[in-house]
């Protein structure tokens, strides 16, 4: 099956470089980050001193017990970062202990359910999987409507996951099978034209092909063509191609992955290639000695949907498989089709919503752009509901962001809804 997606947008950041594997940067320290998974209350398991050894848990979901979240790297806690209403920043660790020095995991002899839904508490791995609505992890006991793998990116200056899937094959593939044992319904696999991978997957998997600018390769996208929401209380999974072979990779070896694939890009550094890196790295280890001169803005992500990685955050997301860094300037992306430039949604004041006519052509599929974001500004959230925030999260609506001249941040406005609708619907 192909799947042409005509609106949207391909911003220009300069050319995309090769997808090798083969360079590695190293990090002195990791940090897991609380923004990196929404609805969680965290129980923090560790405090500054501690040592701790990678694949251990350090909090769990206070509500969930059993949903486990792990050291990236081993060493010694050095920082618990809290925020408003001591919600969790982040968790620093001083990087000691190399990657073969992580904890085992017990790998079942046969892959079914229940040993590989285990399998991936215990080893952090299911925090890996989100769902729709509201972009949460989902509840280990519960079976989805289907379960989608994205393995294609059009994020600017994205890597390209074909090679990276076709360096690790083996693990992809592997990852690909656990994840049909899980549950018994559809099992998608999302990926670019002419795509040659997954071979020796399941049969179950079924092979689609998104062609189209972004956000062609929007896990939102995707749901919305092959299994839209409703209002049945009914749940869309979605997990990222690097975390099916994180998967694969424990099922062979019985250690998780400890490093991502990430594309170093963007129009402030000098040499912009793909690196392989500790899983949450410092940004600031990753991008030292690689930038051109000037202020820039490091950002975990893409420019679009990306953080700004400072402070107590200064780390790679966990959803993130890029670092993008830009000028340290207001206006930074030019639009092709006109040849102007525009203002990005990080700077500036807010401002009325101006029904241009470029808005609808940057909104996700199915949406309705300008009664959507009208009904954000004004919170509500019934209006919204109907046309369509429930198959959404931040990063489906950052075209719309970028776009709009009034520079409202649309993705934390639908946040402020999802939570309210959560609330209702609990």
């Amino acid at each position: 099956m192909r799947i042409k997606v005509r609106a949207g947008l391909d911003l220009q950041l300069g050319d995309r470089p090769a997808t090798k594997v083969e360079e590695r940067k190293g990090s002195s320290r990791a940090g897991l980050l609380g923004r990196d998974f929404s609805g969680v209350k965290f129980d923090v398991k560790v405090e500054p001193g501690m040592r701790i050894q990678a694949g251990e848990a350090v909090a769990c979901d206070r509500h969930r017990p059993g949903i486990m979240f792990v050291a990236p790297m081993g060493g010694v806690i050095s920082a618990v970062n809290q925020g408003k209403r001591r919600s969790l920043l982040s968790v620093i660790i001083d990087v000691e202990q190399a990657g073969d020095e992580s904890k085992r995991f017990d790998v079942p002899d046969r892959l079914h359910r229940d040993a590989v839904r285990q399998l991936m508490l215990n080893s952090g791995l299911w925090t890996a999987i989100r769902k729709r609505p509201f972009g949460d992890i989902p509840d280990s006991d519960r079976d989805p409507r289907a379960l989608l793998v994205t393995a294609v990116d059009t994020d600017p200056l994205a890597p390209d996951p074909i090679p990276i899937i076709r360096a690790y094959a083996h693990q992809f593939a592997l990852g690909l099978e656990a994840l049909s044992a899980i549950y018994d319904g559809p099992l998608y696999l999302c990926q670019p034209p002419a795509a040659d991978i997954a071979s020796g997957s399941p049969d179950r998997v079924q092979r689609v092909e998104f062609i189209g600018p972004h956000p062609a390769g929007l896990p939102g996208t995707h749901i919305h063509f092959l299994c839209p929401i409703g209002f049945d209380r009914g749940e869309v999974w979605h997990i990222g191609y690097q975390d099916v072979i994180a998967l694969g990779h424990l099922l062979n070896t019985g250690k998780l992955w400890l490093q991502r694939v990430v594309m170093l890009a963007g129009p402030a550094v000098a040499k912009p290639r793909a690196l392989t890196v500790p899983l949450a790295a410092a940004t600031g280890d990753l991008v030292r000695g690689e930038l051109a001169p000037g202020a820039v803005r490091v950002i975990s992500g893409s420019a679009l949907s990306g953080h700004t990685a400072e402070g107590a955050e200064a780390f790679l997301s966990q959803r993130h498989r890029q670092i993008t860094v830009l000028p340290e300037v207001d206006s930074i992306l030019t639009e092709p089709q006109s040849g102007g430039v525009c203002d990005t949604g990080l700077g500036g004041n807010p401002g009325p919503l101006i029904p241009v006519a470029q808005l609808q052509r940057l909104s996700p599929p199915g949406i309705l752009a300008v009664p959507l974001m009208r009904a954000l500004l004004v919170n509500d959230i019934d209006l919204a509901r109907d046309l369509g925030a429930l198959e959404l999260v931040e990063e489906d609506l950052a075209l719309l962001t970028y776009g709009c001249p009034s520079k409202s941040d649309y993705g934390r406005l639908l946040r402020t809804v999802l939570e309210q609708l959560r609330k209702e619907m609990a």
